[in-house]
């Protein structure tokens, strides 16, 4: 996402907009070879490509990823710096909603954007369960539910 500065009123005040200028999605699907990770380094990878950014021109990277297990790495958000060299010492921060985790790396961009802290966020969207058996996935997407309700 990117944002540009427009003026919004006679007070000089300025706001940032924010806009989608480049995507990418790897296919949906059971892929055995893949892991979190390189399906997070080819996203970014493509959708910086598309954009026709840098990675040096990136100020923030936002994960949306609903870990809850699926991925021994906790600290998922650091694996998008495994796309480009450029991109470490980026903050990279992770979010995570259960079924909207990817609209809400979305929305916390354009938060950074409209407060004036990034100009440029990369947002990667990431789900992969095809290597965890299938009871853990179920015990795994338990967790996104309220517990004391539906723990039973």
């Amino acid at each position: 996402m990117r944002g540009r500065r427009v003026n919004f009123d006679n007070d000089r005040k300025i706001i940032m907009t924010a806009s989608i200028v480049g995507w990418a999605h790897t296919p949906f699907g059971k892929f055995d070879a893949e892991t979190v990770e390189s399906l997070v380094v080819r996203a970014a990878n493509e959708a910086l490509a598309d954009a026709g950014i840098s990675a040096s021109d990136v100020d923030e990277i936002v994960l949306g990823h609903f870990n809850a297990g699926f991925s021994a790495q906790d600290f998922t958000a650091s694996l998008v710096l495994q796309a480009d060299p450029k991109l470490r010492f980026k903050p990279a921060t992770r979010v995570e909603n259960a079924g909207a985790t990817g609209t809400a790396a979305v929305h916390q961009a354009v938060k950074s954007i409209n407060a004036g802290a990034s100009r440029i966020v990369l947002v990667v969207g990431v789900e992969q369960m095809t290597r965890t058996p299938s009871a853990e996935i179920g015990r795994n997407l338990l967790k996104a539910s309220y517990l004391p309700e539906d723990g039973d």
